[in-house]
């Protein structure tokens, strides 16, 4: 009796629509997850049989439970020269790697999506991709680096007359001049980035640029003003506002900033309620760094309060800033412990 032949499977197109299949649910994922505006629009004429994620929560669980075979899919089309894909995986996973401590993986995967951004002569994509490459240095504390990623970026954005790129880049300037303590600079830099957020109807990006206006504000001390900024934001990060998603991640960074100015204002217990509350989701969500830094809140209002545990939150806080590489941070809390 003669036995059929076994089928002739293609490995290659077997590969193909894997790739495409994870490519497309992480791009719909990443636009769950953080609410924002990606570059990476979903295909919507596929004929994939994609997941259906009920809510953020549960597309950020599938991201974590598929990013080794993203960054695996990121590296094959790098590989085949399908730069489009590059790009496409790794502008969905850069939140995700940034926030759960991968930044340094996180820098060698931009590297590369932005060396096909440019075999593609494609500046929007160069633009976006130099930004995320700033943010992810500014987790490793390079400020210098990020500083140069946001201008190029900026460059990029304006020869193309991008307002999304340009936006992006300026508030990525006034982050890196926010975090070297220069706040008159970061709210200069803030206002020019509004009118251009503004004419793009964005609820959710306005209200990431009032986090980080309301941060700059209570910098320099003027508590009244940042309370109000950070009210604004808050009204959309808890996804109570008509045509908003909820972001517990983001409405956590909120949190926190509360937590500052109500230590700054002697409030210790409604510090701690809302410093809690911020550490709790950082931690649900697994990001990091926001989570280290609410740990040095809490050892400030623990020895602020006589607390006997207070350098407990500074040990973690070091823990957490060498697990993503900043060593500088980490250096700076060891010295209080």
């Amino acid at each position: 009796m003669s036995l059929d032949p076994e089928p002739t499977v293609d490995r290659e197109a077997l590969e193909s629509v894997f790739a495409d299949h994870l490519t497309e649910a992480a791009v719909r994922a990443a636009a769950l997850v953080h609410g924002r505006w990606n570059l990476a629009l979903p295909d919507e004429s596929t004929h994939l049989d994609l997941p259906v994620f009920t809510d953020a929560k549960d597309a950020g669980n599938w991201m974590a439970a598929n990013t080794e075979a993203l960054i695996s899919c990121a590296r094959g089309a790098k590989e085949s020269r399908n730069h489009l894909t590059v790009c496409r995986i790794t502008e969905s996973l850069e939140a995700h790697l940034r926030g759960t401590g991968r930044a340094p993986e996180l820098v060698d995967l931009l590297r590369a999506a932005l060396a096909s951004a440019r075999d593609m002569e494609d500046t929007v994509w160069q633009a976006r991709t130099r930004y995320l490459l700033g943010l992810t240095l500014l987790e490793t504390g390079e400020l210098t680096g990020a500083e140069r990623e946001f201008e190029a970026a900026l460059t990029l954005a304006e020869a193309d007359g991008d307002d999304r790129g340009r936006a992006f880049a300026l508030e990525g300037r006034g982050i890196v001049a926010q975090r070297d303590r220069r706040d008159d600079e970061a709210l200069a830099l803030f206002e020019r980035v509004r009118p251009l957020k503004e004419a793009l109807e964005w609820p959710h990006g306005i209200a990431v640029l009032e986090l980080l206006v309301g941060r700059s504000l209570l910098n320099s001390g003027r508590f009244e003003h940042a309370m109000e900024r950070l009210d604004v934001a808050m009204a959309v990060f808890d996804g109570t506002g008509e045509g908003t998603v909820a972001d517990e991640v983001n409405a956590a960074k909120v949190r926190s900033e509360r937590g500052r100015a109500f230590i700054a204002a002697r409030r210790f217990a409604e510090a701690r309620e809302e410093l809690y509350e911020a550490r709790e989701d950082f931690e649900k969500y697994d990001q990091v760094s926001p989570f280290a830094r609410v740990c040095e809140l809490l050892a400030g209002l623990g020895q602020l309060n006589r607390e006997d545990d207070w350098r407990g939150h500074l040990v973690q806080a070091e823990r957490l800033y060498e697990r993503i590489g900043d060593t500088t941070a980490a250096e700076r809390v060891r010295r209080h412990i």
